[in-house]
């Protein structure tokens, strides 16, 4: 895939993100894996002003490539492509109900049975330090393994995928989850799915997304 569709990818997806009310403004930032390394979003634009030329090359070594300053989480997405080479995408929002959620800091546990769409029991919400740091990045990581998503503390979410469009579905599945749990939580009395049972839902979910 050239250069020129990848960035207008990049470009699509920031618009959906606003349009969804996945982010506000120039929040967040999404990037997508390419031949010797990856593009990502410009620090600071709304998606409505990001031209082709906005975005950000880095390549393996990270250097950065182009005349704009890349978001200020590029760190996080080069240590996520150097880990997980089967990666090709990667989504940061400021949603508003995982972003509320995350300042629990605390998992999503598997009150629903759609958790499994992450790729495991609960959605993991990864220790807080300061945005654009080596710790964030690595604290991502960590929450990531064996995972396609999860929260960040005190600060919103991300979605990890094979394309871009299932890391902007995730990020989609991870804010609806969200606010699910956090109107279960108002409810009070909610019940959770047991080891036994996610863990059967879990194995038949590939099945389940091929036939829906």
């Amino acid at each position: 895939m050239n250069q020129k569709i990848l960035k207008e990818k990049i470009i699509f997806g920031l618009k959906f993100l606003k349009k969804k009310s996945l982010n506000l403004a120039s929040e967040g930032n999404i990037s997508i894996r390419t031949t010797g390394g990856f593009y990502i979003s410009p620090s600071a634009v709304s998606p409505e002003k990001i031209k082709s030329k906005d975005i950000v090359f880095i390549n393996s070594k990270n250097t950065i490539e182009g005349s704009s300053k890349p978001s200020s989480e590029w760190k996080m997405h080069s240590l996520i492509y150097r880990e997980k080479k089967d990666i090709k995408a990667i989504v940061h929002s400021h949603s508003i109900w995982a972003s509320s959620v995350s300042c629990l800091r605390e998992r999503i546990p598997p009150f629903h049975y759609m958790i499994a769409e992450l790729g495991g029991d609960d959605i993991p919400c990864a220790k807080y330090a300061l945005f654009g740091s080596d710790k964030i990045a690595r604290n991502v990581l960590n929450s990531l393994k064996n995972r396609k998503g999860c929260l960040m503390e005190n600060h919103g979410q991300i979605t990890i995928g094979k394309s871009i469009e299932e890391a902007l579905s995730l990020c989609e599945s991870i804010e609806k989850l969200s606010k699910q749990y956090s109107i279960c939580r108002m409810l009070g009395n909610y019940k959770l799915i047991n080891n036994k049972e996610m863990t059967e839902v879990i194995s038949l979910f590939d099945d389940y997304k091929s036939r829906h």
